[in-house]
């Protein structure tokens, strides 16, 4: 483990400013107790991530389904049946479990050979979201570099 630790942190410069404590959720990294209190309000109000779904050089047909999928109105079987239509409910891809937009996007076999084919190339571990939304909020590439960002901000896109 601390040799995995290692190599992931090879790749990292320290920089000479000094440390501090910030608030990601505030204004300015500032906390602010109105903020807080939202939060706990709302603990589940993830923010839309629209600049994850609409990404330059992906084809708009791609991204509306990633935003339709960000939504959970891609028509899947669990979907149908909502809408009266008669089928069993049975992955097409896998054949094991229900059909959901989740399911068959992050968390079928099938699917995740693809995502186990991206990260073994990049050689990141990643821990999957339960849902697309959370997948695409979470979905950030600081080890890429900034040549290699807009690629990156397109797998999950090209994957769905």
């Amino acid at each position: 483990m601390v040799g995995d630790l290692l190599h992931t942190l090879r790749g990292h410069r320290p920089s000479l400013e000094e440390d501090s404590v910030m608030w990601r959720q505030g204004r300015n990294g500032l906390f602010r107790v109105k903020e807080a209190y939202r939060l706990l309000d709302k603990p589940n109000a993830t923010v839309f991530p629209s600049k994850s779904i609409w990404v330059d050089r992906v084809p708009t047909k791609v991204c509306f389904f990633a935003w339709e999928a960000t939504w959970g109105k891609a028509l899947t079987l669990d979907r149908l049946q909502i809408r009266g239509v008669q089928l069993p409910n049975c992955c097409f891809l896998c054949g094991c479990e229900e059909e959901n937009v989740n399911h068959i996007l992050l968390h079928c076999i099938v699917t995740r050979a693809l995502w186990d084919i991206i990260f073994g190339l990049v050689d990141v571990k990643w821990v999957f979201p339960e849902t697309v939304k959370e997948a695409l909020t979470s979905w950030r590439g600081p080890f890429v570099g900034k040549k290699r960002k807009k690629i990156w901000k397109s797998i999950p896109l090209c994957i769905f």
